[in-house]
């Protein structure tokens, strides 16, 4: 599909309003003015916001109700179960939240279910197998709950109470939770609507320490420090793909700062394996490199590995989880690799279904644990929501993935009446269904994207912040540029445009990049380092360029940097 390269063009008064303000690059204040910002003194809330600007945790509806009963359960013993999801979001809020009351003195253990085995969410079984046995007194859900209407039915008749902290879509609250924490429930303050699984356990333990300290309570005992817990909170909100603007936006930075200046274990034994060896980490290694080995292990193996690696007490510990991690990712990238590879098959031999506005493919016994990834690498690749279903017997689970222009949770909405459960968000949702309505829900999901999305839509657009000559780039841009970051969804990395580019020198490295060195004739500066990843082997290595999309960022090694252009398109 041929991409749209669209220069975005913001209000020139408002560039200069900010460059003016802020002293920087126009380039910089171009680009801040691309994300929506509308003033100067945004623009400067953007670059400082610290810790201390969090708005009050006391604005999520449900956590005054929490904090109380929390408390009573810690002052009289009571024994705490916290339960997550197996992803990374699930397992870093799980940890924040339990590493948290341990602190406080609760009496508190944690259970992450089985992805295959046991299924998303607090259910029934949960309450009859584990809570009640285990003489609990009080469920917390982390990242997940908010449709637990079952389960929380069965702790009601066992005497438990369940508080629900979750960041899904949900219409209206659960009911019978003696608390309900969701920023996604209507009339919920918007700057806290984004928070992911983790973010939402972080408001809560905020309140809770606010909470405890009023009644004296850690005159006896250490106060936690909560900065601290930024590393998991940046690391499940990076993880877990919601916007990174606003308070994601605080938390990542301090998360990031906190790793990059004293790394618990865990997160060093993960950076070790992962081969990350360069200062400082940001969001993308942590996205691209961190993120997945830590999912890998609610994807191929349990949960648990991750929530050991994370809580391990020594570097040596760590490095044993983080090597059976590193396992499970290389385990899970073949049966994703088999999956895609399947399906791009059957694709080439059926043409007419490039004609639909979506795709929903299905077969047996596909590994559940990867149908998420296979399906944000097929809109990669063909840029329609897609929905990715594995068969077994009479049963069926399915995981999609969506464009900007379609919320993929409305769709579903739409065809729930086929579905025996589903969730998740705008952009990313999981589902099940009887394996004998796949065809009817192929119809339906099509339908129903069809309503949302225009043919024009499904055309993907290259964005590019600003067009750009070489001699625009120095050094001061590409700190100033550094410092918009953590870059991600919400917060793309800036791209920028040059236009007859021509490349003085070019080496093959690694499996199949291309470092150059990039100038322009009109341009009396010297040439850039460039590096263009991932070419296919036959693919032509042209020595000029009519356009060139690229962004810009240092290249450090060995306590050395130089400005580096990464190409993003030709």
């Amino acid at each position: 599909m041929q991409m749209q390269w669209k220069i975005l063009q913001p209000d020139r008064a408002l560039v200069q309003e900010i460059q003016s303000h802020l002293r920087c690059h126009p380039v910089t204040a171009t680009v801040l003015a691309n994300r929506q910002i509308q003033s100067a003194q945004q623009a400067s809330l953007f670059m400082q916001q610290g810790l201390e600007s969090l708005p009050s945790p006391n604005l999520l509806c449900g956590i005054p109700a929490a904090v109380d009963r929390i408390i009573h359960a810690i002052k009289s013993k009571e024994k705490i179960l916290v339960f997550g999801d197996y992803d990374a979001d699930g397992v870093t809020a799980t940890a924040v939240l339990l590493n948290f009351l341990k602190a406080a003195g609760a009496d508190a253990f944690y259970h992450l279910p089985h992805r295959i085995d046991e299924g998303y969410g607090l259910l029934p079984m949960h309450i009859a197998q584990l809570a009640a046995p285990n003489g609990v007194k009080l469920i917390i859900t982390v990242d997940c709950g908010s449709s637990s209407m079952d389960a929380v039915k069965a702790a009601q008749r066992f005497g438990i109470d369940v508080i629900v902290t979750d960041h899904h879509n949900i219409d209206i609250p659960l009911s019978g939770a003696c608390a309900f924490i969701n920023p996604k429930v209507p009339k919920q303050p918007a700057e806290l609507g984004e928070l992911a699984g983790v973010g939402v356990a972080f408001y809560l333990i905020i309140a809770l320490r606010a909470a405890l300290r009023a009644i004296g309570w850690w005159r006896d005992r250490p106060e936690p420090n909560l900065k601290a817990y930024c590393d998991l909170v940046a690391i499940g909100t990076i993880a877990d793909m919601v916007s990174l603007k606003g308070i994601n936006r605080v938390l990542i930075r301090a998360g990031l700062e906190q790793i990059n200046r004293s790394p618990r274990p865990g997160i060093q034994a993960l950076l070790n394996v992962s081969g990350i060896r360069h200062t400082p980490i940001n969001s993308e290694d942590i996205a691209y490199r961190l993120g997945p080995r830590i999912n890998a292990a609610g994807r191929m193996a349990h949960a648990k590995i991750a929530f050991d690696l994370l809580n391990a007490p020594t570097l040596e510990t760590a490095l044993r989880y983080a090597e059976e991690l590193n396992a499970h990712n290389h385990r899970r990238q073949e049966a994703e690799t088999d999956i895609y590879h399947h399906i791009i098959t059957h694709l080439d031999s059926r043409p007419d279904l490039a004609k639909q506005k979506s795709l929903l493919l299905a077969g047996t016994a596909w590994h559940e644990g990867v149908l998420g990834i296979v399906a944000t690498k097929l809109i990669a690749r063909y840029h329609r929501p897609v929905a990715v279903v594995s068969v077994k017997d009479d049963m069926a689970k399915g995981s999609g993935r969506s464009v900007p222009q379609v919320d993929l949770y409305a769709v579903l909405g739409k065809c729930e009446h086929l579905l025996e459960k589903y969730g998740g968000h705008k952009l990313a949702a999981g589902f099940s269904l009887r394996t004998k309505n796949i065809g009817l829900l192929q119809n339906a999901f099509e339908a129903a994207v069809t309503e949302m999305l225009q043919t024009e839509d499904l055309c993907p657009q290259l964005e590019i912040d600003s067009e750009i000559d070489f001699s625009a780039i120095s050094p001061q841009l590409l700190d100033e540029l550094e410092s918009l970051a953590p870059f991600g969804n919400g917060n793309p990395p800036p791209l920028f445009m040059a236009r007859d580019v021509r490349v003085t020198t070019a080496v093959t490295v690694g499996r199949n990049h291309r470092r150059m060195a990039l100038c322009q004739p009109n341009q009396e500066v010297p040439p850039i380092a460039a590096i263009q990843f991932n070419l296919p082997p036959d693919s032509p290595r042209a020595n000029s360029f009519d356009r060139l999309a690229f962004r810009l960022q240092w290249n450090r090694y060995r306590g050395d940097r130089e400005m580096q252009m990464i190409v993003e398109a030709l």
